[in-house]
């Protein structure tokens, strides 16, 4: 009876214990590793905008929810990224793509570190509330994607707007109205690096270039909102293949095709 009891009790310990990932061997040293800065969002809430690192292999595995398997540690300005393994999914999202790891970048690094075994990679980092710029000192097997990374202004929005090929003038109407708004201010990123939001429109017959702007308070923001409904109703349908979207730099947005439906 003992020894039943026994093999019961193993057999239970065994199957309680959690399912272990698969961990892909050496994958992580035949490939070389891109990184950019970027500022993201905790959710899909209204929310401020949070500094992050973003690494991905340059490899390109047959699932897209590959990880990067790594530790950090941050020291007197300096953060240090020790890059393990390659984590392969338990259930495979069937999309090509790189693997990838973000991890959240302190204000107040100077100094960045990559390590994958017995390599290091040193880059200088500087932050400030307009931009981010990074500038590598050595690499062996890191790749920077840009230099320069312009941060989302406070107060600020942008317009994303799409035109068929019969309304091309679309936009520009729409851009003009908000330039009349005297508690609006256009805004221009300089050209030297990638601004953090979208430079123009994507899938539309006539891609138009983003326009920014900074507005003075909540109100100017519900004014700008309430043009972009206005105009909306009055100018675009459902299925003419145009498009109009106002971005803002809390994660708030408005998209004309939510107001046709």
């Amino acid at each position: 009876m003992k020894p039943l009891r026994v093999l019961l009790f193993i057999f239970i310990l065994v199957s309680c214990e959690p399912e272990e990932t698969t961990i892909i061997d050496d994958e992580i040293l035949a490939t070389d590793i891109e990184l950019y800065p970027e500022e993201l969002y905790s959710g899909n809430d209204q929310s401020l905008p949070i500094l992050k690192l973003t690494l991905r292999t340059s490899e390109i595995y047959p699932c897209f929810n590959y990880k990067i398997d790594f530790s950090k540690s941050f020291e007197k300005d300096e953060m240090t990224v020790i890059i393990n393994n390659i984590h392969k999914p338990g259930i495979c999202l069937t999309a090509f793509g790189p693997a990838i790891a973000t991890l959240e970048l302190p204000e107040t690094t100077q100094m960045l570190k990559i390590v994958r075994a017995d390599q290091t990679d040193i880059y200088e980092v500087k932050i400030n509330a307009e931009k981010i710029e990074i500038l590598p000192r050595t690499t062996e097997f890191t790749d920077l994607i840009n230099p320069i990374t312009f941060r989302y202004p406070e107060n600020s929005f942008a317009v994303v707007c799409g035109t068929n090929l019969d309304q091309t003038d679309l936009c520009a109407n729409f851009f003009e109205k908000l330039d009349d708004m005297q508690s609006l201010s256009s805004y221009t990123f300089p050209e030297n690096g990638r601004t953090p939001y979208p430079d123009s429109s994507s899938g539309n017959w006539n891609n138009t270039s983003s326009r920014y702007f900074i507005y003075e308070n909540e109100t100017a923001l519900i004014e700008a909102v309430e043009q972009f409904e206005m105009f909306t109703q009055e100018n675009l349908n459902r299925d003419d293949g145009n498009s109009l979207s106002i971005i803002t730099w809390d994660n708030q947005s408005y998209y004309s095709y939510q107001l046709l439906e």
